[in-house]
């Protein structure tokens, strides 16, 4: 049996770190402090390091959503979880108790990848990135805002040779927002790459490292690197380069 305890921040935290995966995951998979898995539409893969609140701790969720909703009822608690023989796991605080038994792996729809299955997924070297730069919160609180508004699940990255610029676009093209321009870029390019919105408008603290690594002709691995409190996200995607 192994047990944490768990400060009213530190639980705040982790409610925050799986609320990011509440709309795009079915399940969370934990195993030994970290969740490395792809979403529901596979077209990313979140990694978050929850060592520093959870430890080493295997926490298998099934149905994320529901999950976070009665782990709230804990909020503003200090919280204590149990893990027991690998067959259930408790959260508890001084008043209550909530047990889950332990769901068999093989049928999570969001399934843990090794850090091997990841490298073999995404090429990151630094020698081929086409792109580097910080996101702030104002501006991915206005990505947020836009694509909500928009109803667009994609951000368009605009290369014009030394330069590239982010925007958004409706379906029917009647509204653009150019959302951050003069963005210096490593390469001279000129061309555009469709990205999820996902890696761009989730919960976080700080700014978000953003890059591009052009590891293949017209194809690109994309990182977005950022965290809540003192837990390190990043989010792994791919798009293509299209010629204008």
């Amino acid at each position: 049996m192994q047990q944490i305890d768990l400060s009213s921040k530190e639980f705040e935290e982790f409610l925050r770190c799986l609320s990011i995966l509440k709309d795009i995951c079915n399940d969370a998979d934990i195993r030994s402090g970290k969740l490395r898995q792809r979403s529901n539409d596979q077209a990313t893969v979140f990694e978050l390091d929850l060592n520093s609140i959870i430890h080493d701790l295997d926490i298998p969720l099934l149905n994320i959503p529901s999950k976070i909703e009665l782990l709230k009822i804990f909020s503003d608690q200090e919280v204590s979880i149990t893990v027991q023989d690998d067959r259930s796991f408790s959260f508890s605080d001084e008043f209550s108790s909530i047990k889950f038994e332990a769901p068999e792996l093989d049928f999570m729809d969001n399934k843990y990848i090794t850090e091997e299955e990841l490298n073999s997924i995404f090429t990151l070297n630094e020698e081929d990135v086409i792109l580097s730069t910080d996101l702030s919160a104002t501006i991915t609180d206005r990505m947020r805002i836009i694509s909500k508004v928009f109803n667009v699940l994609s951000t368009q990255v605009l290369f014009d040779g030394e330069v590239a610029s982010l925007a958004m676009q409706t379906a029917s093209k009647e509204q653009t927002a150019n959302i951050l321009s003069g963005i210096t870029t490593e390469r001279v390019l000129n061309c555009v790459s469709s990205l999820v919105n996902t890696q761009f408008v989730i919960d976080h603290d700080g700014d978000i490292e953003f890059k591009m690594f052009n590891f293949q002709e017209h194809i690109c691995s994309n990182t977005c690197s950022t965290s809540i409190g003192n837990v390190d996200i990043c989010i792994y995607s791919r798009s293509s380069l299209v010629q204008e």
